[in-house]
């Protein structure tokens, strides 16, 4: 089935979209520019594992956590691929400046995963492609966006966010604030949300496109070492109005929130 709330900010949060992993700082170190500078032939890899949780899911009903790998390399060529499903290439040699072309995973669901999603329409787990792109504003500030074409509703989505690192308060320890809001066209809108009173579900409901929903997060990454890395994050989500009044969302307001160890080799 596919979970909506832990969907959403694996594919739509600016740092798991460029370099995607369940601990999104590990993320934002690995694709800053700088990383382009390794030498040829090298590469930036972590392993290892995050708990994650969230308020709701597809059918509204609380999210146990649950523990998730974690994987993530990058090549000296801009090659970067994650476990969560997402691959991509940095094209860019300006600093400041990330763009390139990406390919997102997406995850199945059908009507009968659960009784709220009767009528539902039925979601084929597809490859879908795009590219992103990211503009450093100095003072550790940047703006990220990318844009998706979704293969299995055969329709756009896209978001743009903006990333603030805060002054470091102590040795080790980075914070960064990120807000954002995602969008999509109504062939998507109609895959995720519509519901048929005919097929079965409480009452027919045909979203159009537009704002998906808006986010804000705060991420916390420590080094413990030069190896070792814990980061949490905890973001909240708005749903827009389309996908908050179809029948079989609970739940408009969403909490997630993960905390993960990773090992740098």
């Amino acid at each position: 089935m596919n979970k909506f709330a832990p969907r959403f900010f694996s594919r739509f949060s600016p740092l798991l979209l460029l370099l995607a992993a369940c601990a999104p700082a590990l993320a934002e170190e690995a694709s800053s520019t700088s990383a382009l500078m390794m030498p040829d032939g090298s590469r930036d890899m972590y392993v290892g594992a995050a708990v994650t949780g969230s308020s709701a899911t597809d059918d509204g009903a609380p999210r146990a956590a649950v523990l998730r790998p974690l994987l993530q390399v990058q090549w000296s060529n801009g090659v970067f691929v994650s476990a969560s499903g997402v691959a991509g290439i940095h094209l860019s040699a300006t600093p400041g400046v990330e763009y390139g072309p990406l390919l997102a995973s997406s995850n199945a669901r059908g009507p009968e995963d659960d009784w709220r999603l009767r009528g539902t329409r039925r979601i084929k787990g597809s490859l879908d492609v795009g590219g992103f792109y990211g503009y450093y504003l100095g003072g550790a500030a940047r703006v990220t966006s990318n844009l998706l074409y979704d293969t299995s509703a055969r329709g756009w989505r896209g978001q743009v966010g903006l990333q603030k690192t805060l002054p470091s308060l102590a040795a080790h320890h980075t914070v960064i604030l990120s807000a954002g809001v995602s969008l999509a066209s109504g062939a998507v809108m109609d895959e995720q949300y519509a519901v048929s009173f005919a097929a079965g579900g409480a009452r027919d409901y045909r979203p159009a496109g537009g704002v998906t929903s808006i986010h804000a997060g705060i991420n916390w990454n420590w080094a413990l070492s030069s190896k070792w890395l814990l980061n949490s994050t905890v973001t909240g989500t708005r749903l827009g109005s389309g996908p908050a009044h179809s029948p079989f969302i609970e739940r408009r307001n969403v909490i997630t929130w993960s905390s993960g160890l990773g090992y740098r080799f």
